[in-house]
């Protein structure tokens, strides 16, 4: 008999989110167990001294260690952000509705969580919301990072209800937000005791990206949401690592392990394909889908990512052309999001 790791959790009117600032920089050494709940347990942080300034102040870095010591304990990517699933029910079916007393999601093969219904089950046109930071103490303790990528919602009762559509967030992105109308249902005659969603995740990923054909921008959408930097070669600030271990999958031979984004520029001005902010800004230099990008802050603190696409025009680029990115420990997750050029120190031909 399977022996599964289960957490269980009820419908919610409000989620919680674990607010990390976007600009993490490397040099704080930081990993996002930093800013979770669980940290502030452990800290004695009660939440009135929790505030935007803390997280975006020299304060929480000082917890720098104790987050390193969380992270080597746990096995997934620290929980942070909005981490939910949203489901809706068929409203039109004359069968739509369910008394199940709950449903499972399956992460992997031997790890779910039990997603209660209401005390009538899983009424028709209802959208019920299950807050996943409630158990945030048992996601990372059990869920590897890349297990966020092998969802399944499973039944086991005979009476199935009628999804029209689910949506899941894991670390404050959208990784799947599907128009499914299917049934779930776990009857004997029945095809559908499960659905797997891991196709339609992968896929709103790369809807995320354009469905790209560039292989390092690919490599790095399949990751958005997933928090745990270890994947990656760091055991503290990750953005730099992320942005290597991605064109490492593209055959570029970037540095590995606990590198910042030093090495990463000498690495491509080694090979000549290094330029910099100036030669960006004189149009010596164009970007490329897929290049890599070292930033510098006027705050203080350097950070990678790739290069998506020109928002703005590229034909006259100045200190507030606006570009789309994806990069690794961006609000302690992988993400897209935009920069400007004020904020590009050099950047990395990768055509």
């Amino acid at each position: 008999m399977k022996k599964f790791k289960e957490s269980q959790v009820s419908p919610v009117e409000q989620i919680t989110k674990v607010y990390t600032p976007l600009n993490i920089a490397e040099e704080t050494n930081v990993s996002g167990f930093a800013f979770t709940k669980r940290l502030a347990k452990k800290a004695g942080i009660t939440k009135k001294d929790i505030s935007r300034s803390f997280f975006e102040g020299p304060r929480a870095f000082k917890y720098a260690d104790l987050a390193s010591k969380m992270e080597s304990d746990s096995a997934g990517g620290s929980t942070v952000g909005e981490n939910s699933i949203t489901i809706w029910i068929d409203s039109s079916h004359a069968n739509a509705a369910s008394e199940a007393g709950y449903i499972w999601m399956y992460f992997g093969l031997d790890k779910r969580v039990k997603l209660n219904g209401y005390s009538n089950g899983f009424p028709a046109g209802a959208t019920i919301n299950w807050d996943l930071n409630q158990i945030d103490d048992w996601l990372e303790d059990n869920i590897e990072t890349d297990l966020w990528d092998e969802i399944a919602l499973v039944t086991d009762s005979n009476d199935g209800v009628k999804i029209d559509r689910v949506r899941i967030k894991h670390s404050g992105q959208t990784i799947l937000d599907w128009t499914c109308n299917l049934w779930l249902d776990g009857s004997t005659l029945e095809e559908y005791g499960k659905i797997v969603l891991t196709g339609k995740i992968l896929e709103h990923k790369l809807n995320q990206i354009d469905n790209l054909w560039v292989p390092q921008i690919h490599w790095a959408a399949r990751e958005i949401g997933k928090t745990d930097g270890r994947k990656y070669g760091s055991t503290g600030a990750w953005c730099s690592e992320f942005a290597s271990w991605c064109l490492q999958k593209a055959m570029w031979e970037t540095p590995g392990g606990n590198i910042g984004s030093q090495p990463m520029e000498d690495y491509f001005s080694g090979i000549g394909r290094m330029y910099t902010h100036d030669q960006l800004l004189d149009g010596d230099y164009r970007l490329v889908a897929g290049d890599y990008i070292r930033f510098e802050w006027a705050s203080g603190g350097h950070h990678s990512g790739i290069f998506i696409e020109y928002v703005d025009d590229p034909n006259s680029p100045t200190d507030d052309t606006t570009v789309r990115t994806i990069e690794g420990n961006a609000s302690s997750t992988v993400k897209v999001t935009t920069r400007k050029f004020q904020d590009v120190l050099s950047v990395g031909n990768c055509q």
